[in-house]
């Protein structure tokens, strides 16, 4: 398979700090005090700033902060035709031994919103081309390929809704049914978003490293769940998804464990469980994984990298507004280069060329980012990620 090049070695993962103004905009929008259109109206004002913000701290890839979105995974499956929303989300509809769920239940916390399947899945063109051209909007076309676009995974929901619930019986009979159709749903999206000039898109499924998780496959079990088919299914469903893209799109996967509402996250446990089937099955061109501490184990799961794929390692965190060590994190990288070079039978250098750094999720997945964090020191951590990568890939982006 062709080696993929990294857009860059500094990257970041998505979602940005929000302003006070798209969170108010975003409440009154929701209480009906405010049109939709003047909602957007304040994104599009936003985007435009946290571009030119980025423009001018260098940061790389250009991204929306997506303040066009309520949370991270919304835009995408409630405006597919055959799925409904249902927000807030009721306990008796979700699967309790999902670590999301059972985290969110445990901290007395209300899982926000949920898209159900209640008939065929189609997609009625596209769901985010709007979103997309607010992004593009803000800068000249030829920068369109520094900007990087997100989408939930097609697993989000068939894991945190309870058996059987994710989709009507009816209209799907089995898992196999339903991910057949969502996944022409993708890669219509997929296409219309490249077309209209996106070339570097990023799935973020938290989903996928929650079966790193010992607790919830003990309880996904208890549900009378295969867990290792279920895996399969949703590796499946990722390839299924991206099948057919054009040559020219990079297309990356990032996996955490979750960073909800003051960077909570769900679960814990190392990539190792999952490691040789994740990067061995799935056919994106680079991973995006979690490295910030413990929870995320050591880098040893790397070894199963293909030497045509990349990994963007997230040694800085954005649940903690404290700077990381640019020396530490440099000797990181070069233990996780050494790690991959040894499984793909290269050398240490060979390896660099397909390992980037990026903080280890967004700064604000659900709209609200980690205490103490505030624009500028997000700035200063994305500083900190593109001066360790200049120092580590001095003659590249």
């Amino acid at each position: 398979m062709p080696v993929t090049k990294l857009p860059f070695h500094a990257d970041h993962i998505g979602s940005l700090i929000r302003p006070a103004s798209v969170s108010e905009a975003q409440d009154q929008a929701d209480a009906g005090q405010i049109s939709r259109d003047e909602l957007h109206k304040t994104q599009q004002s936003a985007i435009a700033d946290v571009v030119k913000k980025q423009q001018a701290h260098g940061v790389r890839a250009l991204c929306s902060g997506e303040f066009d979105r309520k949370y991270y995974f919304s835009g995408f499956f409630e405006k597919l035709e055959g799925f409904k929303e249902v927000s807030p989300v009721p306990w008796e509809l979700t699967r309790l031994s999902a670590a999301p769920i059972a985290a969110l239940k445990k901290a007395g916390k209300q899982y926000p919103m949920a898209a159900v399947c209640t008939g065929k899945i189609r997609n009625p063109g596209s769901t985010y081309l709007e979103n997309w051209k607010m992004l593009r909007s803000c800068v000249p076309k030829e920068q369109w390929g520094e900007c990087k676009f997100t989408m939930p995974p097609p697993c989000y929901f068939h894991l945190r809704l309870g058996p059987g619930k994710c989709f009507d019986k009816s209209v799907y009979a089995t898992d196999e049914a339903f991910f057949e159709d969502l996944a022409k749903a993708y890669q219509q999206e997929i296409r219309a978003l490249y077309d209209e000039g996106l070339r570097n898109l990023q799935i973020d499924d938290p989903t996928l490293a929650y079966f790193c998780s010992d607790d919830m496959l003990e309880g996904l079990k208890k549900d009378g769940e295969d867990t290792d088919r279920m895996f399969e299914l949703y590796l499946k469903a990722h390839n299924d998804c991206i099948a057919g893209r054009p040559e020219d799109m990079h297309v990356g996967l990032h996996v955490c464990r979750g960073n909800f509402s003051k960077s909570m996250h769900f679960s814990e446990g190392s990539y190792e469980a999952i490691a040789e089937r994740f990067f061995k099955t799935l056919n994106y061109d680079t991973f995006y994984m979690e490295y910030d501490n413990p929870r995320s184990g050591g880098f040893d799961p790397l070894r199963y990298l293909p030497q045509h794929k990349n990994v963007v390692l997230g040694v800085v965190t954005t649940k903690d507004p404290q700077l990381e060590d640019a020396e530490l994190m440099k000797t990181r990288v070069r233990e996780a280069a050494a790690i991959i070079a040894k499984g793909q039978g290269r050398t240490e250098k060979e390896a660099m060329e397909n390992i980037g750094i990026s903080p280890q999720c967004g700064f604000a997945s659900v709209a609200i980012g980690a205490e103490g964090m505030t624009e500028e020191k997000m700035f200063t951590k994305l500083k900190l990620v593109q001066d360790v990568a200049k120092e580590l890939w001095p003659d590249r982006p």
